[in-house]
């Protein structure tokens, strides 16, 4: 009894260790950008814990830190809180990262393609998706033991290529590719369903033959125990995950207001922002 108890807060301890851990990116996110003068704050935090979730307790490594798994991020304008999660992972150091967000950075190191996050980026949205299921494909292919996890924004699923790739994937059963839908209801303008309902939406990727899950895209407990277990998915489809979010997550002033897409204080709201940040789940 004394053990299981000593487990279950052991347990507790690190749930809380990541929440925290959430506080810390965002700030650092506020701190990184504010000076950049320009970023995507609201979408950054909507997918933080994700994005936490994959980096820091997911995605396996090799004995030289290079990723076993891949990682796409298909909503570009989100790799902005990726800077701050690689600094917490010690794969960068404060300095470097600091070169590295600001006008005329060396960006020269993380373009090597051998850090998460940078598998692929730039480009009009709906592309990465694509990129992904290839990935999948050919080490499917080489037989090699790895998952592909795709992070895309619901707004994204406008694309046609993208049903496009969900398409393919199924068709090859893809089952080493996991797409992970960042379902904060917002585009850039406007809420989705308002603008092209996407409801049934889970429905929707059922019927393009894909294992599907519902789970809040801000809990720790929902997000490991999802992506622990697609190590051993007993099935031949491709899975998509849909994290409902909230966009603007910890602050709330900003969370759910379109027109806020591409949002960031600098200056004097960059400090009451900081001030105004929350934190959850603790």
């Amino acid at each position: 009894m004394t053990e299981a108890r000593t487990c279950a807060v052991t347990a507790c301890d690190e749930i809380k260790s990541y929440y925290e851990k959430s506080y810390k990116m965002r700030q650092r996110f506020i701190e990184l950008f504010s000076n950049l003068g320009f970023g995507h704050l609201t979408t950054a935090f909507s997918e933080t814990e994700i994005l936490i979730a994959l980096f820091e307790k997911v995605m396996r490594f090799d004995k030289d830190g290079k990723p076993i798994d891949r990682f796409v991020l298909s909503k570009g304008h989100g790799a902005g809180m990726v800077y701050p999660i690689l600094e917490d992972m010690g794969i960068f150091s404060k300095e470097e990262i600091d070169e590295m967000v600001q006008i005329g950075g060396d960006l020269t190191k993380i373009r090597e393609f051998v850090y998460p996050g940078f598998e692929f980026y730039g480009g009009s949205l709906g592309i990465g998706i694509g990129m992904a299921a290839g990935l999948a494909l050919g080490l499917k292919q080489n037989r090699k033991d790895s998952i592909v996890f795709c992070l895309c924004g619901d707004a994204e699923c406008y694309e046609g290529s993208v049903w496009e790739a969900m398409l393919f994937a199924a068709h090859n059963r893809l089952n080493n590719l996991v797409i992970i839908v960042d379902r904060n209801y917002l585009g850039v303008s406007d809420f989705t369903e308002n603008m092209c309902a996407f409801e049934p939406f889970a429905d929707k990727w059922r019927s393009c033959n894909w294992d599907v899950r519902e789970i809040n895209g801000h809990s720790y407990e929902e997000l490991f125990d999802t992506l622990v277990n697609v190590y051993k998915r007993p099935s031949s489809k491709p899975l998509c995950i849909i994290a409902d979010t909230v966009k603007g997550k910890g602050v709330g002033d900003l969370c759910n207001i379109p027109l806020k897409h591409g949002y960031m204080p600098t200056g004097e709201n960059a400090d009451n922002t900081m001030k105004k940040l929350e934190r959850f789940g603790i």
